[in-house]
């Protein structure tokens, strides 16, 4: 069984929250705000990331063609963001060169999982794309025989569907030919109208 302090110390609340930088982040600002806020005994402080230089910065309408630096703080101790936000303003920087979020916030929850989504770089930069993408047969993606076999697996669907009572039969029509053995637009220059019989 477990102890009164065990239980403690696996429900230790933690308080986490976001700090974005848009623009030059001054020296030291990450020890000078850790020391700041040495009262709420900080966990970790760390700079996660530098985006970057945008247009229009996420968060940062007013700035434009800026960076923007995010920092995690972790607290042991209850603080809330005006509080962050107080030591950040104390230290000089703007109050519209930052922003300070909880990191449960729905806004930063997205951006989180928004990061973790493949990248999507461009690969014309590697060497050995095709040998990565591996030889592609083009018989089974296009051509006569890859739409024959289609409609093929179409009407074997469809019957197939028919069977189990959801649909009505699909039958393809069959194609008309001239005696050529193919149908061309030139096949009705006998009959000008084809409403019209001979």
């Amino acid at each position: 069984m477990k102890t009164f302090k065990e239980y403690l110390v696996e429900n230790k609340k933690i308080y986490s929250f976001k700090i974005k930088v848009a623009g030059d982040v001054p020296e030291k600002f990450q020890e000078a705000l850790k020391s700041r806020l040495d009262s709420c005994k900080v966990m970790t402080f760390e700079k996660l990331s530098t985006t970057p230089i945008q247009k229009l910065p996420l968060d940062f309408p007013g700035q434009e063609n800026k960076q923007v630096t995010i920092f995690e703080v972790i607290c042991e101790y209850p603080i809330t963001p005006p509080e962050i936000e107080t030591h950040v303003k104390a230290m000089g920087i703007d109050e519209s060169c930052f922003r300070v979020r909880n990191s449960g916030e729905p806004t930063e929850v997205d951006q989180v999982l928004l990061d973790n989504e493949p990248s999507g770089e461009a690969m014309l930069d590697e060497q050995d794309m095709d040998k990565s993408a591996g030889k592609i047969k083009h018989k089974d993606y296009f051509g006569d025989d890859f739409n024959k076999g289609f409609l093929k697996d179409l009407s074997k669907t469809a019957k197939q569907r028919t069977k189990d009572g959801f649909a009505a039969e699909y039958k393809i029509p069959k194609q008309k030919t001239d005696k050529a053995g193919s149908m061309s637009p030139m096949s009705n220059a006998g009959n000008p109208d084809p409403r019209k019989g001979n």
